[in-house]
């Protein structure tokens, strides 16, 4: 049964490294889920539980960044707070409407919408969109480097048992 709850978990954590990449997947939430799993199926020691609060911590600041990743890059464009608030909305919007491709494309027009409404000429408003898809790019980015992260220090840990 150990060996099944294993290979379950190692398998969790590989899904969750290929949700990083795919927005729709959950991503550390998974690795997390497959670090728990493992834990468990090793009798939970109290290094078990001070892996777990590590894991967490990278985890909910992996998904903050990850969520806020399309806002801050409309700001590092030169968006105004309606051209943020726009990428904030568009990537919530894309993602009920569009999935996927919501995601990625989302927070790009909130932010040329917002700008749009605030007052900017069509150019800014275009920097600032690529801003916002430049910084959802790279939250996929600190998202996938925060999972291999947490694959990796499980499996030190079981490499230390």
């Amino acid at each position: 049964m150990k060996v099944v709850a294993t290979v379950f978990a190692f398998l969790l954590m590989l899904a969750g490294l290929v949700g990083a990449l795919l927005p729709v997947v959950p991503d550390t939430p998974l690795v997390l889920a497959g670090a728990v799993l493992l834990a468990l199926a090793d009798g939970f020691t109290p290094a078990d539980l001070k892996l777990l609060a590590v894991l967490l911590l990278i985890a909910l600041v992996a998904e903050g960044l990850g969520y806020l990743a399309g806002a801050l890059g409309a700001r590092v464009g030169g968006a105004s707070w309606k051209g943020v608030t726009g990428a904030l909305l568009g990537g919530l919007m894309g993602l009920l409407l569009l999935g996927l491709w919501g995601l990625l494309v989302g927070p790009m027009v909130g932010a040329m919408l917002g700008e749009l409404w605030a007052g900017k000429e069509g150019q800014e408003a275009a920097k600032a969109g690529l801003g916002s898809l430049l910084g959802v790019l790279g939250g996929v980015g600190i998202k996938f480097a925060a999972g291999v992260t947490m694959v990796g220090l499980v499996v030190v840990s079981v490499l230390a048992k």
